[in-house]
């Protein structure tokens, strides 16, 4: 077997595919490794009790427009809440605009703990109506989905 001629090629362009072959070794070594590495379960999700505390949100009366959308159409039969937290729904343009508003937040968020503000300060702002008094067992507002809710 013949091999090309490569006699064109600079000392430097050899130094630089010497080290992409080095690194290309050390990924497959660590392939390798990670292919025997076994995983820890995952544990059950408990997607009724989250769609539970969805429903719950949705009629608040002060809910957000985007999850009052999801509830005129839970109402109609076109998905179950469970269907909406499971994802099986999510192909639903009010899924998906509920998921973006909750992306926007989530960035928002943080954006404003590389600010330095603390997350009590951060929940604050995003629903200002969390310090209004009214003591329903759930501190987040009914829009806000922390990973027991959403």
């Amino acid at each position: 077997m013949t091999t090309p001629n490569d006699s064109w090629k600079s000392p430097e362009l050899r130094a630089a595919e010497a080290q992409v072959d080095a690194r290309f070794k050390e990924a497959q070594d660590l392939a390798n490794r990670l292919k025997d590495t076994p995983l820890p379960p995952v544990p059950p999700v408990d997607y009724r009790a989250i769609a539970q505390q969805v429903e719950r949100a949705a009629q608040e009366r002060d809910a957000p427009e985007q999850l009052k959308a999801l509830k005129r159409k839970v109402d109609a039969g076109e998905f179950t809440w469970e269907d909406v937290v499971s994802g099986k729904a999510a192909q639903d343009p009010d899924v998906q605009a509920m998921q973006q508003e909750n992306v926007k937040k989530m960035k928002q968020a943080f954006q404003m703990l590389q600010e330095g503000l603390t997350p009590e300060e951060i929940m604050n702002a995003q629903d200002p109506r969390r310090n209004r008094g009214g003591d329903d067992g759930d501190e987040n507002a009914p829009d806000i989905f922390t990973e027991d809710k959403w």
